[in-house]
């Protein structure tokens, strides 16, 4: 039997994190990570829920995990249980003494490589903000960088000059990030699947002769898209970019279309959207057998992103691991220490066991919402 432990932390207006403490009957503690933008009332009440699952089901620590993923219907379902199987392997791997990355079946490589998110921590929005910011990554030892620049461009029917004027202010952003950084780092763009079909071409075009290196997710990303968006990765490998997306799958099967289409020359499988650690790592093993590079989509708080890490080593096709970059100093001061640290360009990895990293249950930010026992 575990007492589990269920914290938030109020980061923004834009983020709440959600923490998970499991804490075992020989006191050996792990974290997992349940944030969800814009859901956590959903996921908190969710919560009571899983730890029912849970006791209801039997055999291993695994069939339980899947019993939450099974019985909590779509997202929060996955969120919950992926937060859970964080928080029992990184207390597995301090119990056995081994790294978690060794759980999930061994590492490919010594250091992973990653880039700078920028975006939501760029709060004015402005072109100068977008370039400063940038190279402030740069300096800190990324070897890139990825912007949402499009803010107010939208698929939909809509006054088109605005749109025009939207587009326009989203290309002074992406030049003023390549102009400042002058070749010292790679530039990435998402576009949230801001664009039509029709027009996406000619975007993919002009982003690439910006000097931009990576597209991500151009247009919506439903089943009858397939096509145009495998033709926008034809188009986008003759000028010299990668396009990226894929980020909001549910799962392997969820994800297969986009591979087996080739879609994507990276797809980007999220350890929380995509119903936890194990699941993102026969994700990535598909993808390799199937020549499809993989690009971590990690976009919550400290606890994912350390568990990002050792999911990424483990992935064999893995291309880079998105990092949030300086959008709160919390993401810094909640954690008392970390065994796996950025130089150039790349988290090195050590054999510190669990997920590397100690949170500060204390801290004044942390609000305790509930305590359960659960079977884990």
């Amino acid at each position: 039997m575990s007492r589990l432990d269920v914290f938030t932390v109020d980061v923004s207006e834009k983020t709440t994190w959600i923490l998970l403490r499991l804490t075992g009957d020989d006191g050996i503690l792990g974290a997992g990570e349940a944030t969800l933008n814009n859901r956590t009332s959903d996921v908190l009440a969710a919560i009571p829920d899983a730890v029912a699952c849970i006791e209801e089901s039997a055999f291993s620590s695994a069939n339980r995990l899947a019993a939450v993923r099974q019985m909590i219907p779509g997202v929060i379902g996955r969120v919950i249980g992926s937060a859970l199987e964080q928080a029992w392997l990184d207390r597995e791997g301090k119990r056995l003494g081994r790294p978690v990355h060794a759980l999930l079946g061994g590492a490919y490589r010594d250091a992973v490589p990653c880039y700078a998110n920028i975006n939501r921590g760029t709060l004015s929005r402005t072109p100068s903000e977008f370039a400063d910011r940038a190279a402030l990554a740069i300096g800190d030892g990324y070897g890139a960088v990825k912007l949402a620049p499009f803010d107010d461009v939208t698929p939909d029917a809509c006054d088109e000059a605005l749109r025009e004027q939207a587009i326009e202010a989203g290309f002074a952003r992406i030049d003023a990030v390549v102009r400042k950084l002058e070749g010292a780092g790679a530039v990435q763009v998402d576009c949230h699947s801001r664009f039509r079909g029709a027009e996406a071409g000619d975007i993919l075009t002009r982003v690439a002769a910006s000097g931009v290196v990576w597209f991500e997710e151009p247009i919506a990303e439903t089943r009858d898209a397939l096509e145009k968006i495998a033709q926008l990765r034809r188009m986008a490998q003759t000028q010299g970019i990668r396009l990226a997306g894929a980020e909001k799958c549910a799962d392997t099967r969820d994800f297969l279309p986009f591979i087996t289409g080739h879609c994507y020359d990276v797809i980007m499988p999220d350890i929380v959207l995509a119903g936890g650690p194990r699941e993102v790592v026969w994700i990535g093993h598909l993808a390799a057998g199937l020549d499809c590079g993989v690009s971590l989509h990690n976009p919550c708080g400290p606890v994912m992103d350390m568990h990002s890490v050792h999911v990424a080593a483990a992935v064999p096709s893995l291309v880079s691991l998105e990092r949030q970059f300086r959008e709160t100093a919390l993401y810094d001061e909640i954690i008392t220490h970390r065994a796996h640290h950025l130089c150039d360009g790349a988290i090195e990895l050590s054999d510190t066991e669990g997920v590397g990293m100690d949170v500060d249950w204390t801290h004044p930010t942390l609000d305790q919402k509930a305590t359960w026992n659960v079977n884990l």
